[in-house]
């Protein structure tokens, strides 16, 4: 069987959530709708990205939620809910080999 590789996208998505805090359940990416089957691991990022000033305040601190997610048809995706304001924007970062 082929191994399947990572590939990175960084595009932005569409997602649809539940309960609090927000649990992704399904997303919308190029058109196509991905259902959510589980949810494998989620994490949260407050780091300073690269390149940021020496003098470093909250402002302008990461502020993501991560979500490695399967989907029904069995793919699995990175995606992330970037908080910065105005609103909250999802990214689908990437798709993990298998």
């Amino acid at each position: 069987m082929l191994k399947k590789k990572m590939q990175v996208y960084s595009e932005k998505i569409e997602v649809t959530t539940e309960g609090e805090p927000l649990r992704p359940t399904s997303f919308t990416w190029r058109e196509q709708n991905f259902k959510i089957e589980r949810i494998l691991r989620s994490w949260q990022d407050w780091k300073f990205p690269a390149g940021a000033p020496h003098r470093k305040t909250w402002r302008l601190r990461r502020h993501r939620t991560y979500f490695v997610v399967e989907a029904t048809d069995g793919r699995t995706f990175e995606i992330y809910m970037d908080r910065k304001p105005p609103e909250p924007t999802w990214i689908l970062y990437r798709e993990l080999g298998n």
